[in-house]
């Protein structure tokens, strides 16, 4: 009875040892196939190209489009019916509209957010545009005290007794954008009573790092005496 009992014991140990033994044998392998597979993966990864460097602002920079025309240089535009131009830097495109067209033009600088516009409509010979642009301009002064506008101006062209023109000139600020752009307006009137709204615009992030080139552009916008 003892020697089967002893038989019995050695059995089972040797039964445990085997399982042991198989259970450490898979995990052997287990690992030695995740290690491969890891080794796979890492191996065809180092086949794939390394990704682009991604511009942070992509998401909102205007893209570069092929089919229009990209300024080499600085370029002065016209319009010939109401007789002012401005000049748009290199690196600019025109993105639809017409200069001698009255509902304006949209010009974009690829890979910013910066833009410019402009329009001009005719008033009725009654309204006072004198009055309008004194009205105008204090309104702008207040938004100043309120943090909408950043500065507000006096913008008559050419200066002096006899403009051609007479306007005010505006900068926001982030909240007068409404977070979602800030402009450079500049607002005018000539003696026949049309009404012109000249915009640079950006995105608020990179109002600071485009304002200088936003102020070249707006600053030449002129009108012949």
């Amino acid at each position: 009875m003892r020697k089967t009992a002893r038989t019995f014991s050695v059995t089972v140990l040797v039964g445990l040892g085997v399982l042991l033994i198989a259970s450490l044998a898979l995990a052997q392998w287990g690992a030695i196939q995740s290690g491969a597979d890891a080794l796979r993966r890492a191996k065809e990864a180092e086949k794939q190209p390394a990704p682009a460097q991604q511009d942070p602002n992509a998401p909102m920079n205007l893209a570069q489009d092929p089919k229009k025309t990209t300024l080499s240089a600085a370029t002065t535009f016209k319009n010939n019916a109401r007789r002012f131009s401005f000049t748009i830097p290199a690196g600019w495109q025109q993105l639809g509209g017409d200069v001698q067209d009255e509902r304006g033009v949209n010009f974009g600088k690829p890979g910013t957010t910066m833009g410019f516009s402009f329009h001009c409509t005719q008033m009725p010979p009654s309204f006072p545009a004198k009055s309008s642009v004194e009205t105008s301009l204090k309104t702008a002064k207040e938004e100043i005290t309120i943090g909408k506008l950043m500065s507000a101006k006096r913008r008559d062209d050419p200066p002096g007794p006899k403009p051609r023109v007479i306007g005010w000139e505006i900068v926001q600020t982030r909240k007068g954008g409404t977070g979602s752009h800030q402009s450079i307006i500049w607002q005018c009137y000539d003696g026949q009573n049309y009404y012109y709204n000249f915009n640079v615009v950006s995105h608020p992030d990179q109002f600071n790092l485009n304002r200088a080139e936003m102020e070249k552009v707006i600053n030449s916008v002129k009108f012949e005496p």
